[in-house]
């Protein structure tokens, strides 16, 4: 928690900073739809999970600004498995679902670069910093069989990786608009602590991909 709250200062620091040379200091929110799973995954996820969040940022120079939010987002993954004997054959009609819920609290800070005046297109890349706050699994696991049971304790609670996409900003009337955005999050951290702890021996890291709209006004 003191890496979250360490990171968030950093953060607003860095955007008073900003604004204190810019004129305009943006603020919004933003409600979207995340693709999550683990990198390097042998079979890719089937989730589709909900993201929420608070949207800040300020313009260093003309087309150029600097971007935070604070967010909820829930990552992991989910898919289908089955069940193999010991000589490596599958068993017919024997599969199961393996889910992993991971949901964080999430402070990704990028650097916001405007291609266009009215309709304005927009790329961004960045890092993100997200703080674990609950997790549970359901599926097999040392042989056995649960359900949501709690794994928050055998996983690092900090997560961080690279962000970067792009979207669109449409002004409603001066000084406020609607944003449609899409970001591709890559993790640069093992999560498992325990390294059984959600059946993986291997390391294991988020990816996803996230979709979102939202407001902004901007203050001069």
């Amino acid at each position: 928690m003191k890496k979250l709250v360490t990171f968030t200062v950093m953060a607003v620091l860095l955007l008073v900073g900003s604004a204190a040379h810019s004129q305009v200091f943006s603020y919004g929110a933003k409600l979207g739809m995340g693709f999550p799973g683990f990198i390097d995954e042998p079979i890719a996820s089937q989730r589709i999970t909900i993201s929420t969040g608070f949207v800040g940022g300020v313009k260093i120079v003309d087309g150029l600004s600097i971007m935070t939010e604070l967010g909820y987002q829930r990552k992991g993954s989910k898919f289908t498995n089955q069940y193999w004997d010991k000589t490596g054959k599958l068993i017919d009609d024997s599969t199961y679902l393996m889910k992993t819920n991971l949901d964080y609290v999430t402070i990704p800070l990028f650097l916001r670069v405007n291609l266009g005046r009215s309709s304005k297109f927009y790329l961004q890349a960045g890092g993100y910093y997200g703080y674990l706050v609950h997790a549970n699994f359901s599926g097999m696991r040392a042989g056995e069989m649960v359900k949501k049971a709690p794994i928050r304790e055998g996983l690092y609670t900090s997560d961080y990786g690279i962000v970067a996409g792009g979207g669109i900003e449409t002004p409603i009337r001066p000084g406020f608009g609607v944003v449609l955005d899409i970001k591709y999050q890559y993790g640069l951290r093992d999560l498992n602590k325990d390294p059984h702890i959600i059946g993986y021996s291997r390391p294991v890291k988020n990816k996803g991909l996230a979709l979102s709209m939202g407001f902004y006004m901007d203050i001069e």
